[in-house]
């Protein structure tokens, strides 16, 4: 399936609902369609059961070509060397959280030591000093490094890592919300003591406070916590 070809289907597709829906919490530029992701994923399965690398050598012309190729580069059968290779082209051109976190969400990790090449790729993100590539590295975490072997180095890393971008700091902050939820003591007590950013520990104590799966008087006692630590600050 060709670049033109998923055009057409994309502008036959189309719902101009929600692509003013899609435009007002997606920063993006190019051209929109407004094409919902269940389509989004059917596609990028008939683009796999073809010459999917063939389209990956295509330019992509609008925001849900982005978002196909993000999601035929996260889950079509390749070996994993092929995979960070591929990843490691594909995220410098992200430029939005949607495609961002589309593609973290969906990628296959793999067998074998797939998943600490991964890992390993996810640490040198976070050194980019890009808002982006930054927050890949952050959210891979989050979909696939919340557990016991890794869980100290994340808390670490997004305490201590800083960005001057928002959806970076965004992103370390869902990705320390999650800490919370599985390992609460530990990513509290990194929190208040190793956080490198007021921002991020704002935004990742807001979140943890509209969670469902934190109780009440957690959530009280974080703002409280806050306030005090801000008063400190």
């Amino acid at each position: 399936m060709r670049v033109g070809e998923i055009d057409r289907i994309l502008e036959e597709r189309s719902d101009p609902e929600y692509k003013e829906f899609n435009s007002r919490i997606v920063p993006y530029e190019g051209k929109m369609y407004g094409v919902r992701m269940p389509a989004l994923r059917s596609i990028a399965k008939d683009v796999i059961k073809g010459d999917w690398r063939l389209f990956l050598e295509e330019d992509t012309g609008s925001f849900e070509q982005s978002m196909i190729r993000a999601l035929v580069i996260a889950t079509a059968e390749m070996d994993a060397d092929e995979r960070m290779e591929r990843m490691a082209g594909f995220v410098p051109e992200i430029d939005n959280w949607a495609v961002c976190d589309t593609f973290c969400g969906a990628f296959r990790t793999g067998p074998g030591n797939a998943s600490e090449k991964l890992w390993h790729m996810c640490v040198e993100l976070l050194d980019t000093g890009e808002e982006f590539p930054m927050r890949a590295g952050a959210v891979m975490m989050l979909d696939h490094f919340l557990d016991d072997r890794h869980i100290d180095e994340v808390i670490r890393l997004m305490c201590t890592v800083r960005s001057p971008g928002y959806y970076y700091d965004m992103g370390a902050a869902w990705t320390l919300s999650c800490c919370y939820i599985s390992y609460p003591e530990k990513t509290e007590d990194a929190m208040f003591s190793i956080c490198a950013s007021n921002e991020i520990l704002r935004m990742t104590v807001r979140k943890i406070r509209d969670s469902f799966r934190v109780s009440a008087a957690d959530k009280e006692r974080l703002k409280e916590r806050f306030k005090g630590f801000k008063a400190r600050s």
